[in-house]
């Protein structure tokens, strides 16, 4: 490995950018789905749907970024054991949408009124590579699942406080079904928020982690090229990962690549996109972003769970309309002129955080 020093550091910098998604979902995993139900807003045990059922508070954390437009039902589907099926009741025309992102952040399907339409309707998710019984409820959607850990981020519209009682209704008649074995226990990772977990790892705990996930998740089938700068690191799905053989200099490298990485990923949302009056859209590859890597570890830090474009645009502001960072010590003007109110066919809103 010493051959390679001068060169650890740019593998350590592209494998940190490129498994930063599937380390916070798997510490995102553990920490929701290792507390019983109630204890945190929004968590609970796996293959069971959990509801906010109010408007979220400041320190609201199963979702980064939630927004006031609607009500969110969260569930981390475990299909190690097999299919589940999730029965959707009639939403009466009512918006809603059940994206199901997989361990890399990619939004594989998203059921819902867009797609799906809002009559009542059961979806049968199967792990991948399923060949066993397929028996299902009639009529029932099936969708094959790209990894077995799968997260549901439910979201009904809800048009105000008022509106809770007929979002309640719609939300206790969500129901997840185990067709298969039961899910498995889930060990904690401890009580930190995942980013700040997931931030402030060393380069040997993360990429150690990191094997261990691949021990379970197969990366995407155009990962190939990554995977193979992975393995010149000594990372190689399905094995452990060992910093034995690295010299002092190449675990400084690694430290160093980690380090340089984390501070891309933070820097990206100011890189990627154009700005316009202090505004940055980012519409292409949104919710399934293929092979740009930077793009789906920016979107992880800033806002894990979103949608593909189709469903939601996600417009940031981080600074005025002359480039200056927003303070809460000057006041600001957003002005629409009445014919350019954003489109939308469900909702739109500015939400600050």
């Amino acid at each position: 490995m010493s051959v390679l020093s001068s060169d650890v550091r740019t593998l350590a910098h592209e494998g940190y950018v490129y498994l930063y998604p599937l380390v916070t979902m798997e510490v995102s995993r553990r920490q929701q789905t290792s507390v019983a139900e109630g204890v945190r807003l929004g968590f609970g045990p796996p293959n069971q749907f959990h509801h906010v059922r109010t408007f979220p508070p400041a320190d609201f954390r199963a979702v980064v970024r939630p927004n006031f437009d609607t009500l969110y039902s969260s569930a981390w589907l475990d299909l190690s054991g097999g299919p589940v099926q999730i029965s959707v009741p009639d939403s009466g025309d009512r918006y809603f949408m059940l994206p199901m992102l997989d361990m890399w952040t990619d939004v594989f399907a998203n059921p819902g009124k867009r797609t799906t339409g809002t009559q009542a309707q059961d979806i049968v998710v199967l792990p991948p590579g399923y060949a066993g019984d397929r028996s299902f409820a009639p009529g029932a959607r099936v969708i094959e699942a790209t990894t077995p850990h799968v997260w549901v981020i439910g979201r009904t519209q809800t048009n105000g406080p008022r509106d809770y009682a007929a979002v309640h209704a719609f939300q206790d008649g969500l129901s997840i079904t185990e067709l298969g074995g039961s899910a498995q226990p889930v060990d904690s990772l401890g009580d930190a928020e995942p980013l700040r977990m997931v931030n402030s790892m060393s380069a040997v705990d993360f990429f150690a982690l990191a094997a261990e996930i691949l021990t379970r998740v197969a990366p995407h089938r155009t990962d190939h090229d990554q995977v193979a700068r992975l393995s010149l690191l000594g990372l190689v799905p399905g094995q452990d990962f060992s910093v034995t053989n690295l010299s002092d200099a190449d675990r400084a490298d690694l430290q160093a690549g980690a380090e340089d990485a984390l501070a891309a990923i933070t820097a990206a949302p100011s890189r990627i996109g154009t700005p316009v009056n202090g505004w940055v859209s980012y519409t292409d590859s949104m919710g399934v972003y293929g092979n740009f890597y930077l793009k789906r570890a920016m979107v992880t830090l800033v806002g894990l769970g979103a949608n593909p474009a189709e469903d939601a645009i996600y417009p940031m502001c981080l600074t005025d309309a002359d480039g200056e960072p927003l303070t809460g010590d000057t006041d600001y003007v957003i002005h629409f002129d009445t014919d350019q109110l954003p489109p939308a066919a469900a909702f739109w809103s500015i939400t600050m955080y």
